[in-house]
């Protein structure tokens, strides 16, 4: 068993709220209501890259929290936001997402069975559903919608106004009592922290995930050029390509895409892997079964214990670090080259990527929903 605290914490590693107050408001839902439903939920438009492995391996804190988890993929919305892509491009993208999300919780070590998998447009088209898209419509101001996002506040079409209504909606219609998503959904969770309870539904918790820095040190997009990002089905050649033309400026943290990528990404995942080889898995009981076996964190069989990420090898001096803190103080005092920094990113990257492509390239069916989905490669 674990404690409220034991589950808060875990909830909220790496993790921010929209107010202070949301943090406590989460503890004391946790001391009443100990099994909650969390649900991630992503909008199905241009080819993730591995910035979606930060919310994806957060779900292995929620599940060792003891939370029941859903991923809802926003294809209703997706649809309405992206109204250039017809409603059928849209459903292929819903599956790509599908075919990717299943991927990459397996390359984690979960199984996909362990995670509930919804489709907006089951529910978007329901009586009672449409007759709260309509309640809603009736409360609010242009400019509610407008301010949930820049790209609705900056557009003149009538269809990516209703997106907010659409997400903040999933929170009764899912039955959740937590929705996650990054920082970049902030407008939009406190649009359903103002406007669910109008209904005269319950007000629900929201938490955030950082936004991933790009290669450039800038923030990580899809619809940012390639070189910008690694994409989950770059290949090894690829990826070494990317992260060797990356910005990395020697004993400099800020517009280090390469040290964020080290930060966000790899070393929460390395620390997962760690603490599942000690057995540190919560309320996750067979966490240690099926994928995960064998799955190490991205340091030297020959690092001491305690260790969560190894940077050096072969021709270069190897150095152990227990927390990322370590690394960036050693990178900024000059100890850590960015060259030494580059390739032991490289490394754990393919590393994750590997049964990722290998899934891909072993289904047919995900390769025709690729062409289908991303005429244009993208």
């Amino acid at each position: 068993m674990l404690s409220t605290q034991e589950k808060f914490d875990l909830i909220a590693r790496r993790q921010s709220f929209l107010e202070d107050a949301d943090a406590e408001s989460l503890k004391q839902l946790l001391e009443k209501k100990p099994n909650l439903k969390l649900a991630w939920e992503t909008t199905p438009t241009g080819k993730p890259h591995v910035g979606y492995f930060v919310p994806i391996a957060k779900l292995i804190d929620f599940l060792r929290a003891g939370l029941d988890v859903t991923v809802y993929y926003l294809d209703t919305y997706g649809f309405l936001v992206n109204y250039v892509h017809s409603m059928e491009t849209v459903a292929y993208r819903q599956r790509y997402y599908h075919f990717l999300v299943t991927a990459i919780l397996k390359a984690l070590g979960v199984s996909p069975s362990k995670v509930h998998f919804v489709a907006e447009s089951s529910l978007a088209y329901t009586k009672p559903f449409v007759v709260d898209v309509q309640r809603l419509c009736a409360i609010m101001k242009q400019d509610d919608a407008r301010a949930t996002s820049t790209e609705v506040s900056e557009c003149d079409m009538i269809s990516p106004l209703l997106c907010s209504i659409h997400q903040s909606l999933s929170e009764q219609y899912l039955d959740l009592d937590i929705q996650y998503g990054g920082e970049d959904q902030t407008g939009l969770f406190e649009h359903a922290k103002k406007f669910i309870p109008k209904l005269g539904y319950r007000r629900r918790e929201h938490v955030m995930n950082v936004m991933v820095a790009g290669l450039d040190g800038l923030k990580m997009s899809s619809s940012k050029p390639a070189h910008t990002k690694i994409e989950f089905l770059d290949d090894p050649e690829t990826v070494r390509d990317k992260v060797s033309k990356a910005a990395c400026p020697e004993r400099q943290v800020a517009d280090n895409g390469v040290l964020g990528l080290l930060r966000d990404v790899l070393f929460p995942i390395s620390q997962q892997r760690a603490e599942r080889l000690l057995g540190k898995t919560g309320l996750y009981d067979d966490e240690n079964n099926g994928d995960a076996a064998g799955q190490r964190p991205f340091c030297s069989p020959k690092a001491p214990t305690g260790t969560i990420f190894t940077i050096g090898g072969s021709d270069v001096e190897e150095k152990h670090f227990a927390s990322y803190e370590e690394i960036e103080t050693a990178y900024v005092a000059g100890q850590v080259h960015p060259e030494a920094l580059k390739q032991a990113v490289v490394d754990s990257f393919n590393v994750l990527l590997a049964p990722i492509r290998a899934a891909y390239a072993e289904s047919k069916e995900w390769q025709e929903v690729d062409r289908l989905a991303y005429p244009e490669g993208n």
